[in-house]
C-alpha cells in the first residue's frame, strides 16, 4: 500500500490552488485562501517536507529580484487510471500535473470480469515496470465505466456493450485485485474532474458542467470543488433529453449512422481514419447533434448556472469544436429574463479526457479538500493534535 501524507483540510486546500494556479507566492495564496501569511508558511513547509510541492524562482522575465512560487513536484506521485470503449481499455500512468507518462491500449475480448482486471493489472504493473516508478508512489487507480449506479453504491448498471462490468462485478473486481485504493466512476464525473483539475485555463470555472458524448449522452458537474453525484451517484445526465428510439447525439448514434451509410468502425478511434468520402455524413451528423446539445446547453444553464460548459468525451477533439460551433451558431434563448446562457467550449483534454479522468480520481481522494468526504477537520488550522501520551 502507498504510504501517503496525512494532510490537513487547510494543507488540501493550498495543493489545491496551487494545481490550479500551475505555480503561485506565497503572497498571492494567502489572497486566495483567506489564511495569514505566517499560516501559509507553516503548512508550505509541511507540504515541501511531504515533498508534495518545492519553491522555485519565477522565470518569467520581471527585471529585478525574482519572486518564488510554489509548485507541485510532478514526479513525486503518481496514479493509474483505467477507461472503456468498445473493443479497448485504455491504461495510463499521469503524474502530478496530468501528464500522461506511459500509455497501453489493450484489446477487450471478453466479457469477464476477472480477464478484463487481470488485463489492466498487467498493464499498470508493465508500465510502472518501465519508468522505474515505485508502486508505494501510486496514489492508486480510477477507473472510469460507461455506466450509472444502482440504489447501492457498489451496484453499477453498465452500458450493454461492457457486460463484465453488470451488477457490480466489475467494480468488486477491481478493488480486490489491486492492492492500492481503487477508486471507480462513471465517465462523465471522471471527465468533469479531470477537466476541473487539469485543463481548465480559468480557476473560476466552479461549477463547471461537462457534457459527455460517448456510448450515450452523460454528463458530470463540479461544484464548489467536488464532483455532484446526487443521491446515487447518477445526476447530469441530459441523455434524458433524447429517446432512445430517435436520433440522438451520442457517439454511439454517429456511429450507427455510419454503418447505416457503409462505413463500418468498431470504435471510436475509427472515426479520425474516415475517408473524404464520408465527411458530408458527419457534418450532417453535427448538425443535427449540435443543434439538439442546445437544449442541453440551455437545461444545465438553468439548473446548475454553470461558469463554464464543457463538451467532450470520446469523439475526437475536432468534432468537439464542430458541435460547439454549432451550437453556438444560433441565439439560445436564456433560462429567464435576462440570464444568458453559460460560456461553452470543448473539452481541452479532447481524447484523452477519460483516461486521464479516471487517474485524477486517486489524486483528488488523496489530496483535495473536495476529497474529504465529511467537509471537515479536526484541526481546521493544519495543527495535528497532540498524542494523550505525550500529554500525560
Amino acid at each position: 500500500m502507498p504510504v501517503l501524507p496525512e494532510l490537513s483540510l487547510n494543507e488540501r486546500r493550498l495543493v489545491e490552488l496551487i494545481f490550479k494556479n500551475r505555480g503561485v507566492a506565497r503572497v498571492d495564496l494567502a489572497q486566495m485562501s483567506g489564511m495569514t501569511g505566517a499560516t501559509v508558511t507553516r503548512l508550505a513547509a509541511n507540504l515541501m517536507e511531504f515533498g508534495l510541492i518545492s519553491e522555485e524562482p519565477d522565470r518569467s522575465g520581471a527585471q529585478g529580484q525574482p519572486r518564488r512560487l510554489l509548485q507541485l513536484q510532478a514526479r513525486r506521485f503518481f496514479a493509474a487510471g483505467v477507461t472503456f470503449s468498445v473493443t479497448r481499455m485504455e491504461v495510463v500512468i499521469i503524474d502530478l500535473s496530468g501528464s500522461i507518462v506511459a500509455t497501453r491500449s489493450v484489446e477487450v475480448h471478453t466479457a469477464s470480469p476477472m480477464e478484463v482486471v487481470d488485463a489492466a493489472q498487467a498493464a499498470v504493473d508493465e508500465m510502472l515496470a518501465a519508468l522505474s516508478i515505485q508502486k508505494n508512489d501510486l496514489v492508486g487507480i480510477g477507473v472510469s465505466v460507461p455506466g450509472n449506479f444502482g440504489t447501492a453504491s457498489n451496484l453499477l448498471k453498465a452500458h450493454p456493450f461492457f457486460p463484465a462490468f453488470e451488477d457490480g462485478q466489475g467494480i468488486e473486481a477491481f478493488r480486490e485485485a489491486f492492492d492500492i485504493p481503487c477508486h471507480v466512476e462513471n465517465d462523465g464525473t471522471a471527465a468533469a474532474l479531470g477537466e476541473y483539475v487539469f485543463a481548465s485555463d480559468n480557476v473560476l470555472d466552479d461549477p463547471l458542467f461537462f457534457i459527455h458524448i460517448g456510448h450515450g449522452v452523460g454528463g458530470g458537474a463540479v461544484i464548489d470543488g467536488k464532483p455532484y453525484g446526487g443521491a446515487h451517484g447518477n445526476a447530469c445526465l441530459p441523455g434524458v433529453l433524447y429517446p432512445y428510439d430517435q436520433p440522438r447525439p451520442s457517439g454511439q448514434d454517429l456511429l450507427a449512422t455510419l454503418t447505416a451509410a457503409g462505413y463500418n468502425l468498431r470504435d471510436f478511434e475509427d472515426v479520425q481514419a474516415l475517408p473524404t468520402t464520408a465527411h458530408p455524413i458527419v457534418g450532417a451528423w453535427i448538425a443535427r447533434a449540435g443543434a439538439q446539445l442546445r437544449q442541453a446547453v440551455r437545461v444545465a444553464t438553468a439548473f446548475f448556472d454553470p461558469d463554464r460548459i464543457i463538451i467532450g468525451g470520446r469523439l475526437p477533439g475536432d468534432l468537439n469544436e464542430r458541435l460547439v460551433a454549432t451550437i453556438l451558431a444560433e441565439p439560445i434563448q436564456g433560462p429567464s429574463r435576462g440570464l444568458p446562457i453559460a460560456p461553452v467550449s470543448a473539452s481541452s483534454l479532447g481524447v484523452r479526457a477519460g483516461a486521464v479522468g479516471a487517474g485524477c480520481v486517486p489524486f483528488f481522494r488523496a489530496f483535495f479538500a473536495g476529497g474529504v468526504t465529511d467537509g471537515g477537520s479536526p484541526h481546521l488550522n493544519g495543527r495535528r493534535p497532540v498524542s494523550r501520551t505525550s500529554i500525560a
